[in-house]
């Protein structure tokens, strides 16, 4: 029987909510980033039109993880984030300190730097009372990276470039601005 459960090895789309959710845009990738061990930059498109594979994203363990395809993605779980166009992973780059807007975010192929992090926690924020830990379709999370004693918040932060509605950044607070913070999974059902 089909639920709305997210497992591993599922591909989603990722909305912000930004000025309300589903407003802030859809988490994609366009543009070779100029970070050192990046591959992509990263973004939210104002809309998933003509950014179809661009915007997909596959749920997978991460590195270190005993979690295995097919099993649900919990909260609490970290996991990364495989974009579909090139099969790179979504990244904090923590080498420098942050500046205001926190630090930077693009894709990587890099598994084995500490100064490159792809393990993302996933934390549900949507009011559940039956405590069901379970991803589910529909669900807002927040997408916390940890790299040794600190943290960045995956956040849309300022007006984007190169297509981007806006710029995202591993921002140092929980929910920067309106709803920065907050993202919305959204199970894809269809065949690109």
């Amino acid at each position: 029987m089909a639920d709305n459960y997210l497992r591993y090895g599922d591909k989603l789309r990722i909305i912000n909510a930004y000025g309300g959710t589903g407003n802030g845009g859809y988490l994609g990738i366009g543009g070779e980033a100029s970070l050192t061990g990046a591959v992509d930059k990263v973004g939210a498109y104002g809309s998933y039109a003509g950014q179809e594979i661009t915007t997909q994203w596959t749920i997978v363990p991460s590195p270190g993880s005993n979690k295995t395809t097919g099993q649900n993605v919990c909260s609490g779980d970290q996991i990364s984030l495989q974009n579909l166009k090139d099969q790179s992973y979504l990244a904090l780059f923590s080498a420098n300190p942050p500046g205001n807007s926190g630090y930077p975010v693009a894709t990587s192929l890099t598994l084995n730097d500490s100064t490159i992090t792809t393990g993302w926690y996933v934390l549900i924020s949507t009011p559940n009372r039956g405590n069901d830990p379970n991803l589910s379709d529909k669900n807002e999370i927040y997408l916390v990276a940890t790299f040794g004693p600190l943290a960045g918040v995956l956040d849309t932060n300022g007006v984007g470039a190169g297509g981007f509605q806006y710029s995202v950044t591993g921002a140092r607070l929980v929910n920067r601005d309106g709803g920065s913070g907050s993202w919305q999974v959204v199970k894809f059902r269809g065949s690109v």
